[in-house]
């Protein structure tokens, strides 16, 4: 299916603006939940490295004997796990060796942890994190530990988990946030992005309808003017456009018509010495008859007999003058068929004396019964307008031959003559409206013009081969189905 340009833009522009709210969504998100997870890893440090300080001191009072042994550590752990803003998972104490001296969970009481994590810390005095992914429905969750020790002297170390469930959610709200909000923002662009294209490509959908109904109809079509921007302008040179065309076009149509009767003026040239001659032959047996009759008229054999002369000589005019009418009608509910070699006989008919007075030899080979699904008026126009061409090309006598049969579904006529033929440079040019190399007395460029366009009204084709000096043969290539 094929999107107007105004579907295009929308569809364009709505999912640029899609990917570009998406990439700012997603990049918002990643900072927002990178923000959060270094906060708490800051809230972790920090309470590492303040609780750390208070059981150092623990320690020391311990050892100086000023405090219960682990009383004091154990109030800070309860203290520090019960404490709901620190969501803490565990808080653990342990001994140089790792063994937990100290823990939220009282049965992990005096176990030993010796991963790789807590002997790193060990030998630092940094604080250690490591985020750890939850398993199944626990979230994920931030791990802190930090060596116990003072002046070099290592007491153990403290270990403790944070949880980041409050965090994720905080990430998820504000996911769902970004999402409603990119959405809403979304819905709005569309709108606009649709008032935007209404606005800007609308007009150039319009001027290119127009554009088409001026090309197919060539009708007055102007496009209402609004504003006076580049758009508005186009518009305006547009309507200025067409009304020119129009005034051209119906210049370049009187001119046509004026060329179309011309040529016909022209091609009547031809056929007139042929009418004159069939005419005037019996004209002239009918005058002698009458002065015969005048002087001998009393007899009645002899005035029968040259009466009878006087009806043969009027019935020959008669004939010519209705194969004339037959050839210049065209009527309407015409025969869209017609049996070659009548049509030709009957053109023939009409040419035959300007063949004999030009010394052209003259022969056709029709297959029999051969019936060409094409109009006899428009057959007659496609033999009339390409055999006067041969007859012109002879000017000093030549040979004329036309054949026409039926072969793989197509009816092929060919009409071939030995005249001085066309130019090379010229054979691509000889179909084109008006072009001709003949006297301005002989033609105007438009039979052969009026052959192809007959030709192509059949479906059909016609074919040029032609040397100059040698002659010329025009085949014409019909569908016998149409």
């Amino acid at each position: 299916m094929q999107l107007s340009l105004q579907k295009k833009f929308i569809i364009v522009a709505f999912f640029s603006l899609l990917a570009l709210t998406a990439s700012i969504s997603t990049i918002v998100a990643l900072q927002t939940k990178t923000a959060l997870y270094t906060a708490s890893e800051k809230q972790g440090k920090m309470l590492a490295q303040t609780v750390s300080a208070l059981i150092v001191n623990e320690l020391i009072y311990e050892m100086l004997g000023l405090v219960e042994e682990g009383g004091l550590i154990d109030n800070y752990v309860r203290g520090l796990i019960d404490n709901e803003e620190l969501d803490l998972n565990f808080v653990a104490v342990l001994d140089t060796s790792g063994r937990v001296i100290s823990h939220s969970d009282f049965s992990e009481y005096g176990k030993r942890y010796d991963d790789d994590f807590l002997q790193q810390t060990d030998g630092t005095t940094q604080v250690r994190v490591r985020n750890v992914p939850g398993r199944g429905a626990a979230e994920n969750s931030m791990e802190f530990s930090i060596a116990l020790s003072i002046e070099g002297k290592r007491w153990g170390m403290l270990y403790f988990s944070l949880s980041l469930q409050e965090v994720e959610e905080k990430i998820r709200e504000i996911l769902l946030r970004i999402i409603s909000i990119s959405g809403i923002a979304l819905v709005l662009l569309f709108i606009f992005i649709y008032f935007l294209s209404r606005r800007f490509i609308k007009p150039i959908i319009d001027l290119s309808h127009a554009m088409a109904e001026v090309e197919v109809e060539m009708r007055v079509k102007e496009i209402p003017v609004s504003g006076n921007d580049e758009l508005s302008q186009l518009t305006k040179s547009f309507n200025e456009m067409v009304n020119r065309i129009r005034r051209a076009n119906e210049r370049m149509g009187i001119a046509h018509e004026k060329l179309l009767q011309s040529e016909k003026l022209a091609t009547l040239g031809v056929l007139s010495s042929s009418i004159a001659h069939r005419i005037n032959n019996p004209l002239g047996g009918l005058f002698n008859c009458v002065s015969m009759l005048r002087r001998k008229g009393d007899e009645t054999d002899f005035r029968n007999s040259y009466l009878d002369l006087i009806e043969e000589g009027l019935e020959s005019i008669k004939d010519t003058i209705g194969q004339l009418l037959n050839t210049a009608g065209r009527g309407k509910g015409q025969e869209q068929r017609s049996n070659v070699a009548l049509v030709l006989a009957n053109i023939m008919k009409f040419l035959d004396y300007r063949l004999k007075r030009q010394g052209i030899s003259y022969s056709a080979a029709i297959e029999p019964g051969l019936v060409a699904p094409v109009a006899p008026h428009d057959l007659e126009e496609i033999f009339l307008n390409t055999i006067i061409n041969a007859i012109q090309a002879m000017k000093n006598g030549g040979e004329l031959r036309v054949t026409a049969a039926r072969k793989n579904e197509k009816i092929y006529i060919e009409i071939e003559d030995n005249g001085s033929g066309i130019d090379k440079d010229d054979l691509e040019k000889v179909f084109d409206l008006y072009y001709t190399t003949k006297e301005p007395e002989e033609g105007t460029g438009v039979g052969l013009w009026m052959a192809y366009e007959l030709a192509q009204k059949y479906k059909g084709d016609i074919l040029l081969e032609s040397s100059a000096g040698e002659g010329t043969k025009v085949s014409f290539i019909i569908p016998e189905g149409r």
